[in-house]
């Protein structure tokens, strides 16, 4: 079984591959399994990485995106979500993607898991940015179950005197 760690790597490729092809990460995730299964080397290599875990990660982002992109707009103060850069804009999407979808695993994990994956592919305030976009989400309780409940209290954590 591939790491978490790995996993989410991979997942952050196929979401930076979806993009830039301006394809469904869904898709591109079907073409990489078809296309390295037919080398039995490649095969290998991709189940290193590739889980269950991975494709319902890539599923969550590709349902909720519209909703997780109005969010990262809504959090990420003064800067327009075209403005971010590809890497950081995928690992938040994946984060906001696995903190509203796998309640198993834990908060601060996911933030620090995507904060890492920011320093290692990102820009050098890659770390900082993911962390204080993430940070504004993470600290929400109850811990929000749906990119829709996400979305509704952010609203509320913006509406003048919020007690959310």
């Amino acid at each position: 079984m591939p790491s978490r760690r790995k996993t989410r790597e991979f997942v952050l490729q196929v979401l930076f591959a979806a993009e830039a092809t301006k394809q469904n990460p869904c898709d591109v995730l079907l073409q990489l399994e078809s296309h390295f299964r037919s080398d039995e080397e490649q095969a290998l290599k991709l189940h290193r990485v590739m889980s269950e875990y991975a494709r319902n990660l890539v599923s969550a982002v590709a349902r909720d995106r519209l909703v997780i992109d109005k969010l990262i707009s809504k959090v990420s103060h003064n800067w327009k979500l075209y403005r971010l850069n590809s890497v950081d804009r995928n690992v938040l999407r994946m984060a906001i993607a696995e903190l509203v979808n796998f309640p198993e695993v834990p908060g601060p994990v996911i933030l620090n898991e995507a904060i890492e994956i920011g320093r290692k592919y990102g820009a050098d305030k890659s770390p900082s940015f993911i962390n204080g976009v993430l940070d504004r989400i993470h600290v929400l309780e109850p811990r929000p179950t749906s990119a829709a409940h996400l979305h509704d209290l952010i609203t509320k954590l913006d509406e003048p005197d919020s007690t959310v």
